[in-house]
């Protein structure tokens, strides 16, 4: 071979070389930005942005290895994640500190294995890239012209640095709060409070159910018949209760606290506990959610302040999966220690938490799988889920009938869930899981009281928010408090105003996603 064909060789290898770096540049790029959770259709600015983040600190080996390939490996490890549930936030930060490894082991089953490649095509094309402009001497950053582009492109934002940020700054108001809970000295701030004439009853119990989304309940109009207390018990029924969060953590700490209704901001010195133990009741908190005693969640730490409590999964990160009914024996137990004073008492349920399939694994499920397609699986689970804490629900209500009729204790029950779910829908398979606010029906959740004197069944649409929860608990249990408003009531045909959670649906940008209705049999 002749010196000129060895140069016109070594030419067109360099010139295939770049080609191929620009492409490996170009598609690690695209799958960063899109499992960052932040840009999931990245335009070409941003994807531009990135590549230029790459180019430039490949230009020294050190800033490669020691400053590049550490933030690419953040991007990778997170992409899988981001590119199903969205960005880092302040919710999922919160719900690394709540999750046991039952929990996590569910959640990341929620993830398709395709996503699980991502993290290699990131990191493997980054070190791909490197071996291959090193041996062809592929030099982006010295192009003055792309360097003038790199410049010009860096006016519309700082790219690659966001999600870390975003990361950092959510990762330090977790700590901060869980430091603050973790005192066990966070002093209340309702003063003195006394009981009205409304409180009625002898016995108030809170049920709380587990992302059971309001549409695929039977009772708000899913043609699948899966609640039947619900749809048919004498009492009151409201549609158009919105959560506080789309998880248990964001949720219940401004459901169970009175908030900054402006900035959406719980206050764990006006807990609902603390608020109800003011006025005289004693507490009760029975749970089939994990405990992580040191670690304490928010919504443990409040539970902690509770009289008594009994915890299923009690500090045990290795915990098993737990049967909601369970709770029934505890919840009967306790029932029937003698008491001549007003009690509250809360049960929290495990109820329709995904995976949808593994809550119910000791249930029967509504339709057979083998006789429905295979993608509406955890469907059929979700809503089997659903009934099931509808009969959870009803052997509490007989519970408490018995007891009226033997210790003459009169009661009343309130049952509402955390929060909903949205989808996942592909030709092959539907999943129904948590996300970061990818459902405009997130906030929708079911909202129910019944008596031990209700004569009646009431349906009513009014709007109702989770911000005002705490303060409609104090004014179903008849407390007087000069940090609560008696206007809050959650049954009455007043709507309350949302605090600008509509204008926080209408900001999400995915489609709405409604029920989804399994097919009739084969």
């Amino acid at each position: 071979m002749t010196e000129k064909n060895k140069k016109g060789t070594f030419h067109l290898s360099s010139l295939l070389a770049s080609a191929v770096c620009f492409a490996l540049l170009y598609v690690i790029s695209l799958l960063a930005l899109q499992g960052s959770g932040y840009f999931p259709q990245p335009n070409w600015q941003q994807i531009a942005l990135f590549m230029s983040f790459i180019i430039i600190f490949s230009s020294s080996q050190k800033y490669f290895y020691f400053i590049a390939l550490p933030i690419l490996f953040i991007y990778a490890c997170y992409a899988p994640i981001g590119v199903n549930f969205g960005a880092p936030s302040y919710q999922y930060i919160a719900s690394v500190f709540a999750t046991d490894l039952q929990e996590g082991k569910e959640f990341f089953a929620q993830i398709p294995l395709r996503h699980y490649g991502y993290p290699l095509v990131i990191l493997g094309g980054a070190l791909l890239y490197r071996k291959l402009s090193q041996k062809f001497h592929v030099a982006f950053y010295k192009n003055k012209g792309l360097l003038a582009l790199i410049f010009i492109n860096a006016f519309w934002g700082q790219i690659p640095f966001q999600p870390l940020q975003e990361s950092y700054l959510a990762g330090k108001k977790v700590i901060e709060e869980l430091r603050l809970l973790n005192r066990f000295n966070v002093p209340s701030e309702w003063g003195e409070s006394q009981l009205d004439s409304r409180s009625h009853y002898d016995d108030y119990i809170l049920v709380i159910g587990e992302s059971a989304r309001k549409d695929y309940h039977h009772a708000y109009g899913y043609p699948i018949a899966n609640t039947p207390f619900l749809s048919n018990a004498k009492g009151t029924l409201i549609n158009g209760l919105t959560a506080g969060g789309t998880n248990t953590i964001a949720s219940l700490k401004l459901m169970f606290t009175k908030p900054n209704k402006k900035t959406w901001e719980g206050n764990y010195r006006l807990n609902f506990i603390d608020l109800i133990k003011s006025a005289g009741l004693k507490t009760y908190w029975l749970s089939n959610q994990g405990y992580l005693g040191q670690y304490d969640t928010p919504i443990s730490a409040i539970a902690n302040k509770s009289d008594e409590k009994l915890f299923l999964k009690s500090g045990d990160s290795l915990s098993s999966d737990v049967s909601d009914f369970k709770l029934i024996a505890k919840f009967d137990q306790l029932l029937q220690k003698p008491s001549e004073n007003k009690r509250f008492i809360v049960v929290h349920l495990y109820g329709s938490h995904p995976l949808a399939c593994e809550r119910v694994a000791d249930y029967k499920k509504i339709f057979d799988d083998t006789k429905i397609d295979k993608k509406y699986q955890e469907v059929n689970c979700y809503i089997s889920s659903i009934k099931k804490t509808d009969e959870i629900l009803s052997k509490i209500y007989q519970l408490l009938v018995e007891n009226q009729q033997k210790n003459h204790r009169t009661f009343s029950m309130i049952y509402f869930a955390d929060h909903g779910l949205a989808h996942q829908i592909s030709d092959n398979y539907i999943a129904i899981h948590n996300s970061n606010g990818k459902s405009k029906r997130h906030y929708d959740i079911p909202l129910f009281k019944i008596s031990s004197d209700d004569q009646q069944r009431h349906e009513k649409n009014v709007a109702k928010s989770g911000l005002n929860f705490t303060e409609g608990l104090a004014n179903w249990i008849g407390i007087r408090n000069a940090n609560i408003d008696a206007n809050m009531d959650l049954f009455d045909e007043t709507p309350q105003p949302d605090y600008g959670l509509k204008e926080k649906i209408e900001n999400i940008s995915a489609p709405d996603d409604p029920a989804v209705i399994i097919p009739a049999q084969r």
